[in-house]
């Protein structure tokens, strides 16, 4: 990983004089700057040192106790893990955000677990179409392919979606396999004549 910036390193720095919710927020502080610039290609650290300094994170915030900051960083992790491909880990990072979040009645965060799963676990949510039609595309991978559609690389899909050109690519892969598609213009072509997309 390259050498980190500034407040990175100040924060890590101070860790040695604080308590545990310091120790959190420091971890917080190099992991967020970790994964910015991951998301932007600038300096980007190896994928391992990412998951490890949001893992890191998530322990930090659970030793302090601090059941919102826990799951938000867990949501972030689990990003970080369906990115890196580690699919079953990243389910129950989500699964515990999600928990607390419908547990502490927290709109902003269950948002944000929704976002970086797809799911949409509201009540009335139509749960069981979506499991009849294994073609139903997941919120996000609908945006990727709109996207697509319109003849977007995977880097500018990444920046006008904010997340790394990485997940982006496991988007398209995955929408290809539920549309049996062999390419993105086939995909999005299928996606159009199924209105599964406008």
């Amino acid at each position: 990983m390259t050498p980190s910036p500034r407040v990175a390193v100040e924060a890590a720095n101070l860790v040695r004089h604080v308590g545990p919710e310091g120790l959190a927020w420091a971890r917080r502080v190099t992991a967020e700057q970790a994964r910015l610039h991951w998301l932007a290609g600038v300096d980007s650290p190896a994928e391992a040192d990412l998951v490890t300094a949001w893992r890191e994170t998530v322990l930090a915030f659970e030793t302090f106790g601090h059941r919102y900051e826990t799951a938000r960083s867990q949501a972030r992790f689990g990003a970080v893990l369906l990115a890196a491909g580690s699919t079953d880990e990243a389910r129950e990072q989500i699964a515990c955000a999600r928990a607390t979040a419908l547990a502490l009645g927290a709109k902003p965060l269950l948002a944000e677990v929704r976002g970086v799963s797809g799911d949409d676990d509201r009540p009335g949510a139509d749960r069981a179409a979506r499991t009849r039609d294994a073609e139903t595309l997941t919120p996000r991978e609908r945006d990727v392919l709109t996207l697509v559609a319109t003849g977007r690389s995977n880097r500018e899909i990444a920046q006008q979606l904010f997340i790394s050109a990485k997940t982006v690519s496991v988007h398209i892969s995955n929408v290809l396999a539920k549309l049996g598609a062999s390419s993105r213009t086939e995909a999005a072509a299928i996606a159009r004549r199924r209105g599964l997309i406008d």
